[in-house]
């Protein structure tokens, strides 16, 4: 997966084959056929990868014997959203437009954030039931629409804000208000 990503972020479409992966990992193209039967498939398990490591990061950060804030919590769980996004941002691009059409996996993905999201809502609650609300489906999406929509976006359009504490603030500051409780 390194050696995918390392392929990724030097070359355009030309260079993401197997065969430059399998060059740049020192593999046989052999034996990466052998665990991955296309290069999407090594995509897809990079996905994969990454929402594993974000489930991790929240499940250490929801803890509820966690000393956190409610604060602290979104400001945490919006890096843990834009981290894949800032550490290899050309990468990401790429894996994004390669696996759009991929209907399963986006579902999957989905799925596994909209979870996060849920468990997010659900710890806030639990620190301050009067600050904020029950988690729904609809509360969920649109806080996951909040921070990967506006991380999306500018990864294509302004890459450079994401570096920007600034940037950062903003999406702490929406989420904040989606989860807040309603008068």
């Amino acid at each position: 997966m390194e050696a995918t990503a390392q392929v990724l972020e030097r070359g355009g479409n030309d260079n993401f084959t197997t065969n430059h992966i399998a060059v740049r990992s020192g593999f046989s193209i052999g034996t990466l056929y052998r665990y991955f039967p296309h290069k999407k498939a090594i995509l897809r398990a990079m996905v994969e990868s990454t929402l594993q490591r974000q489930d991790q990061k929240m499940s250490e950060i929801l803890a509820p014997d966690g000393s956190a804030s409610a604060d602290e919590i979104i400001d945490l769980v919006v890096g843990v959203m834009m981290e894949p996004f800032i550490s290899r941002s050309r990468v990401r691009k790429r894996m994004l437009m390669g696996l759009i059409n991929e209907a399963d996996l986006v579902a999957k993905a989905n799925t596994a954030n909209m979870q996060m999201m849920r468990l997010v809502q659900q710890r806030l609650v639990e620190i301050d039931p009067k600050r904020f609300r029950e988690p729904t489906d609809l509360s969920c999406r649109i806080m996951l629409g909040t921070m990967l929509g506006n991380i999306r976006t500018t990864l294509f359009i302004n890459e450079e804000h994401l570096h920007e504490p600034a940037f950062r603030q903003e999406l702490v500051d929406l989420v904040r208000h989606v989860v807040a409780a309603k008068d």
